[in-house]
């Protein structure tokens, strides 16, 4: 059986584990995002960033990528409703995403690395995506007990990602808070 992209059978990408307090375009404010980029919203979920980054890169392209059909169709569907025609959104189990290796200015990747067991591969995965000095913004819960979001024990620390996208190849350049609840590092190849 093939190694797949999730790692784990546990699928906590949809919306409702995710903070909605977040705004969208705020974040986009915070990354090295570009009208003419081209970026891979990695384990996207039903939308919720791959909407606003396909309206911001109106000049490049948006792969939407998730591990779920049910993920993968909400999202087309969402994004059709807003005639995004720059995006391409993508149902892969697969360890290799079928993007083109160098290929991505950037990769984003909101609230995945808690849900899945093998965050090295994907770190490593995206990292092989990205061209020389494209960049990675990895959106987590703080490793802190709060009323809602992922048992504490499925959280990844800030040091624990910096220290995967480190082994993938990757350097640090900056992390923000968002919410008190979660952080947002900016990862660069």
């Amino acid at each position: 059986m093939p190694k797949t992209l999730d790692g784990a059978e546990n699928d906590a990408t949809s919306d409702s584990k995710r903070p909605e307090a977040l705004d969208p375009d705020r974040v986009i404010s915070m990354i090295p995002l570009r009208p003419y980029h081209i970026v891979a919203d990695i384990r996207c979920g039903s939308g919720h960033f791959s909407i606003p980054l396909a309206k911001y890169v109106s000049q490049g392209k948006l792969y939407a990528v998730d591990t779920t059909k049910e993920a993968t169709e909400s999202c087309r569907q969402r994004l059709a409703k807003v005639h995004l025609e720059n995006a391409e959104v993508i149902y892969s189990k697969a360890k290799k995403l079928p993007i083109d290796k160098n290929s991505l200015d950037g990769a984003f990747l909101a609230f995945a690395l808690h849900t899945i067991e093998d965050k090295a591969s994907l770190l490593a995965e995206a990292a092989r995506l990205l061209q020389p000095g494209g960049w990675v913004a990895i959106i987590e819960w703080y490793k802190l007990s709060t009323e809602d979001g992922p048992a504490l024990e499925n959280r990844v620390s800030e040091e624990e990602v910096r220290d995967l996208c480190k082994l993938a190849g990757l350097r640090f350049v900056s992390q923000r808070d968002l919410n008190g609840k979660s952080y947002l590092s900016l990862f660069r190849k």
